[in-house]
């Protein structure tokens, strides 16, 4: 099992009727940059997205150590203010550290309750590596997966993954509001070339990281002297 094509990008949500979803955007976020706020808005405008809510990671299991989770969440709430339907839940960095996704979506599931649609958004490179996480068969048992990708880009899946999604595969928005969980819907996005360990070793080095980072987000950084130090790997 190999290539699979992703799906055409769609047209805006008529309204946010009553059958709204609600958005988890999952990551380390360290630090939240331009192109994780762009790609959510991005999102919220197409899909009848209630809202999206952000949850900083407290440690990712497949990550090295992140910065203090405190300032990871001042970052969060600086990029977000103002920003419509857009929030951020802290529960993960309420619970003990590792971080799983499984966990979390079956505390989003048992607050939202059983009617609710629930969609877990994540990037091409995380749903690649999706057979690594903790109990992943189950991610679709509490929501579903919105899988976001850049144009023209041709993943392949390993056999194990192209098998699991050719049973939950969907194609259409519409399937996201019909049912509260299950499917896997694969969507192309605006690219948005900027990553969090780039802008790390740019800090490290002295380089001016305007064109990635809100101003609010990049002051805050400089004030508090982040990432100043040797960059960690992502």
């Amino acid at each position: 099992m190999g290539d699979l094509p992703l799906t055409p990008t769609l047209s805006p949500p008529a309204g946010r009727g009553s059958h709204s979803l609600t958005g988890l955007f999952g990551g380390s976020f360290d630090p939240v940059h331009l192109g994780h706020v762009a790609t959510a808005e991005e999102l919220y405008r197409r899909f009848p997205f209630r809202e999206i809510r952000f949850l900083p990671a407290a440690r990712s299991p497949l990550k090295a150590g992140a910065s203090v989770r405190t300032d990871r969440l001042a970052l969060l709430q600086l990029a977000l203010a103002g920003k419509q339907g857009l929030t951020v839940d802290e529960s993960e960095l309420r619970r003990p550290a590792p971080s799983y996704s499984i966990d979390t979506l079956r505390e989003q599931r048992a607050e939202l309750g059983p009617a609710a649609s629930l969609v877990f958004i994540l990037g091409m490179d995380s749903f690649l590596d999706l057979p690594r996480w903790k109990d992943w068969p189950h991610l679709t048992d509490y929501a579903h997966l919105l899988v976001v990708s850049r144009p023209g880009s041709q993943p392949v899946f390993s056999p194990v993954l192209s098998a699991w999604l050719e049973k939950h595969r969907i194609t259409d928005a519409q399937s996201l509001e019909s049912r509260p969980l299950g499917g896997v819907l694969l969507v192309e996005t605006t690219p948005h070339a900027i990553a969090s360990r780039e802008i790390r070793a740019a800090i490290a080095s002295g380089q001016d990281t305007s064109h990635w980072l809100n101003p609010a987000v990049r002051d805050y950084i400089e004030q508090h002297r982040l990432y100043s130090g040797d960059a960690d790997p992502e």
